[in-house]
């Protein structure tokens, strides 16, 4: 901080009286906001990511946009050579379900055999989302930990944007919390 302070200090004799009051105030509340939310501002949330050749094109388009945003971990697939989903959706959902990464996304040609294959994990609650409103009600109501995007019935930017909603959304809990409780089969 004082590093910061000194090189800038030559700049504050050009400020006014009111200038560098106002300079105080706006660092000061830039610093508490900062002391805040620590760990938003050291670390990056953690997301797992995964397709099938069908989503491969839209998993490297959404991972690029998040990776500014997030600690993006990529499961494959790595081309659009034909591959058996399982494969890819297994690891990224066990690592979402172990911890390993706090949500998932989900690619494939209509989103549904990833979501099924997602949802044989205990821990895991993948919702097929074609639309941003569901993406925010899967978060919001159902505490989805991974969505499903269908790659060949959605566009690129709606994609993005269904991924956006999801990763921006928190469960609301309350009369939501009961029902998500009974979900599980022991």
């Amino acid at each position: 901080m004082r590093k910061v302070f000194h090189s800038y200090s030559h700049r504050f004799s050009q400020f006014t009286p009111e200038q560098f009051t106002d300079f105080v105030i706006i660092l000061t509340f830039v610093l508490k906001l900062n002391l805040k939310r620590p760990n938003k501002s050291i670390m990056k949330r953690k997301i797992a990511i995964a397709a099938d050749h069908a989503g491969y094109e839209y998993k490297e388009i959404v991972k690029n946009y998040l990776s500014e945003k997030f600690d993006v971990q990529d499961f494959g697939t790595f081309s659009t050579d034909s591959v058996d989903y399982p494969d890819f959706v297994h690891p990224a959902a066990t690592s979402v379900e172990n911890g390993e990464n706090e949500l998932g996304i989900l690619f494939c040609g209509s989103g549904n055999g990833v979501q099924i294959t997602a949802n044989k994990h205990q821990k895991i609650r993948c919702a097929l989302c074609w639309m941003p409103e569901i993406a925010v009600l899967a978060r919001q109501h159902n505490d989805a930990n991974m969505i499903s995007i269908p790659a060949r019935f959605i566009s690129k930017e709606l994609a993005i944007e269904i991924a956006d909603k999801f990763l921006s959304t928190d469960f609301e809990g309350g009369r939501h919390q009961n029902r998500v409780d009974k979900i599980a089969v022991c």
